[in-house]
């Protein structure tokens, strides 16, 4: 290839050829390796800035990526073909020692230019806040993008190989590692006869400008001189590298299979996963025995989709039925031998889902129940035998909370405690120890087909629910307490046992459990003190097993306590100085309460546009600061405020405007109505003003002076008891 030419600006094609990654991971590497690519770039001063007009809107998406199972790629579209220029000032010494009474150079300035290699010639003066200094202004040269390439994209290469939860190494002379085994690397800047390959070697691989097309279809190496050549000749070898391209052919060929009278059993994850497991994907219908369509639903979708990534078929009415779409890596099956070996797959997968149903319907659910004994949950926790007694105490507890609250429905204690004591069943059964996604929603289906109650079988194949933060809650009262009670046994018996998240590790899975347990309170709709239930859960396990309980329930609480402003801000979209402002309020600090710490929260972001409220909060913080930094406890606690010491106008007015509000505030928070109580305490703000605008709060008599911060410290309290105003940041008013 000829060596590149001097442009301004020039194209970046990388593309890693891989062995088939799996599909889990395919999305994130794609992230992954744009971030360490942008951030690389950037560092060595190799993208256009964004200052510059022209430039504005690529630096929007400075960097496409695509990926396939054996490819991911990154095209920069506009990168600079020579470093920036960076000129740095060297500062000297001080001119008043620099120049004698003469103005000429001292021994001090001859120094300094000898120092870094410059005539006195090239001193300069500069001013700085302590003053007149000399001074030496260096341009650093750039270097050609051709030098800092290789080491910006083995280095990104390398340290995304870090980054897989699971990674393989297969070269003697390198202890890296990768996702699967890297095949070749193509990396070129610019394009057409100003392309250059871009030299390095990573894990044994020599980068090139050789690309490879289908597997199957394409056995010959691609030589790519550009980002469209790249394309075009990759789609004639039968490689679709843009996912989002291969999602609308999966959804076009597959529409084009589908009769008026059939529809496809929508499955936004199932795409994901075809989309990341296909280069050239096509679809084929096939179909199954009508006399499994007895079974249910569920463990039919959950044959076709979990163990044979095949799409469903239904009426418009709902009803499954006997076809199925698969997504193929092959350009097309002409002759129906694909299809007829997917056909003959999935006739034996139901068949055995057929006798396993079949099976464990001799011995029913509440048989079962001794069987959980001898199935462990955790070693040191023992069997699922002792996680239902725990959860069934848990349960208890959470009917006496919600009864007491006249929250209820008929024979609810009932149905919660024989739906916990059925609930985990289903990991003995056949059914289960095959398709163990389905464990939950059997025990549910068994439940029903047995002659349990339906709500008892409902909460049985909820009790799951939610699995993650968009996916639904349980449909029932009595579904979303099984579930918190399952969810809060897992989260404070897996801190009591050490298995607490560390960083981003989380193989016991309690991070999501507790994300679970949040958003299941807070659908409750209902008060539950938080606090006081884990320590209880602590106390039982405690009786068993040996651990530093205070140790253990501060990590909880703090932990439960991060998981509900994970849950505000990401999940329901509040803002974080909102969330830290409600999570803060006095109220809430004798007991956790989620549901009552999200009413204040929303209650805070409706209100805190208002010019009141927002003012109020800068002054709250400005209270908290004077008490905190310009004054010390002893200078007014220990003596009530004595309202004759306050001075007639602005401070005895902010005094009674005090009282009144206060009074107001707490008759609308006992009400219930916490907007109500923020919008009375936000209407002091003209009283606060007044007073830091006439009277000096640190008086020189120490009585008075006593009394104000006194004043202060009321408001204080006032302003942090369902919010804390202090908290809310400067950069957010009118927002």
């Amino acid at each position: 290839m000829r060596e590149i030419g001097k442009q301004d600006t020039v194209p970046l094609l990388l593309e890693i050829g891989c062995e088939e990654i799996p599909a889990r991971f395919l999305r994130e590497a794609e992230q992954g390796l744009r971030k360490r690519i942008l951030d690389r770039l950037e560092k060595f001063l190799l993208l256009p800035r964004e200052n510059q007009p022209a430039n504005q809107h690529r630096q929007a998406n400075p960097i496409q990526t695509f990926s396939t199972p054996r490819r991911l790629t990154v095209y920069v579209p506009e990168m600079l073909a020579r470093q920036e220029d960076v000129g740095s000032e060297i500062l000297g010494p001080p001119v008043k020692v620099a120049l004698d009474a003469e103005g000429k150079y001292t021994r001090a300035a001859e120094s300094f230019a000898h120092k870094n290699s410059a005539s006195l010639e090239d001193l300069i003066r500069t001013t700085t806040p302590k003053g007149d200094y000399l001074a030496l202004r260096k341009i650093m040269r750039g270097q050609p993008a051709l030098e800092k390439l290789p080491l910006i994209l083995s280095g990104a290469i390398i340290e995304l190989g870090t980054s897989f939860p699971k990674s393989m190494h297969w070269s003697e002379e390198s202890k890296a590692r990768f996702v699967r085994p890297i095949r070749w690397i193509l990396a070129v800047l610019g394009e057409g006869r100003q392309a250059a390959t871009v030299g390095f070697d990573v894990l044994g691989v020599k980068s090139g400008d050789l690309s490879f097309g289908h597997r199957v279809y394409s056995k010959r190496p691609i030589r790519v001189k550009s980002f469209k050549d790249y394309g075009t000749k990759l789609r004639r070898a039968f490689v679709e590298f843009d996912p989002e391209n291969r999602r609308q052919t999966i959804r076009t060929k597959t529409k084009a299979l589908l009769e008026d009278s059939l529809v496809l059993v929508e499955d936004a994850q199932l795409e994901e996963v075809l989309i990341a497991s296909t280069e050239w994907p096509s679809a084929i219908r096939g179909g199954f025995d009508e006399r499994f369509l007895h079974l249910p639903r569920e463990i039919l979708i959950t044959v076709m989709r979990d163990h044979q990534k095949y799409f469903a078929v239904e009426n418009p009415e709902g009803k499954l039925e006997p076809y199925f779409i698969a997504i193929l890596n092959v350009d097309s099956d002409d002759l129906g031998l694909i299809r007829r070996g997917h056909e003959r797959v999935l006739q034996a997968r139901f068949r055995d889902a057929e006798f396993f149903w079949d099976a464990d319907q001799r011995t029913p659910l509440r048989e079962r129940l001794s069987r959980l004994e001898k199935v462990t949950y955790q070693a040191e926790l023992g069997s699922y035998g002792d996680k239902v007694r725990r959860m069934h105490s848990i349960a208890n507890r959470l009917c006496d909370a919600l009864e007491a609250q006249g929250i209820t429905e008929n024979e609810l204690r009932a149905n919660v405690l024989r739906a916990v004591e059925l609930a985990k069943c289903d990991l003995t059964t056949q059914m289960v120890q095959e398709f163990a996604e389905l464990q939950g929603v059997v025990g549910g289906l068994y439940a029903k087909a047995q002659g349990e109650a339906e709500a008892v079988a409902t909460a049985i194949y909820d009790h799951y629910l939610p699995e993650g933060a968009e996916d639904r809650c349980p449909r029932s009262l009595a579904g979303a307490l099984v579930s918190l009670a399952d969810k809060l046994d897992a989260v404070v018996a897996g801190f009591a046992v050490g298995n607490e998240p560390t960083g981003s590790s989380d193989p016991f899975a309690i991070r999501r459990q507790a994300n679970g347990a949040v958003r299941v309170l807070l659908e409750l709709s209902a008060s539950i003190a938080l606090d006081s239930e884990i320590e209880l859960e602590l106390k039982a396990l405690h009786e068993k097993l040996s651990f530093d309980m205070p140790k253990v329930f501060d990590a909880l609480a703090k932990f439960m306590r991060e998981r509900l402003a994970f849950h505000l801000e990401a999940v329901l979209g509040l803002r974080y100085d909102t969330v830290r402002a409600a999570m803060e309020a006095r109220a809430q600090r004798s007991e956790f309460e989620p549901l009552q710490t999200a009413v204040r929260a929303k209650a805070i972001e409706r209100i805190r546009s208002s010019q009141d409220f927002y003012s109020l909060s800068q002054s709250a913080k400005r209270i908290r600061n004077i008490l905190n930094k310009s004054a010390k406890p002893e200078d007014y606690q220990g003596r009530e405020l004595d309202p004759a010491r306050l001075e007639a106008g602005a401070e005895r007015d902010l005094y009674d405007a005090y009282q009144r509000v206060r009074d107001l505030a707490a008759g609308k928070r006992a009400q219930g109505d916490i907007s109500g109580a923020l919008e009375t305490i936000a209407s002091l703000r003209a009283s606060v003003d007044t007073f830091f605008d006439n009277i000096l709060v640190l008086a020189e008599d120490p009585e008075v002076r006593r009394n104000r911060l006194q004043l202060l410290s009321a408001l204080d309290l006032l302003f942090a008891e369902d919010a804390d105003l202090s908290q809310i940041e400067r950069a957010a008013v009118g927002s």
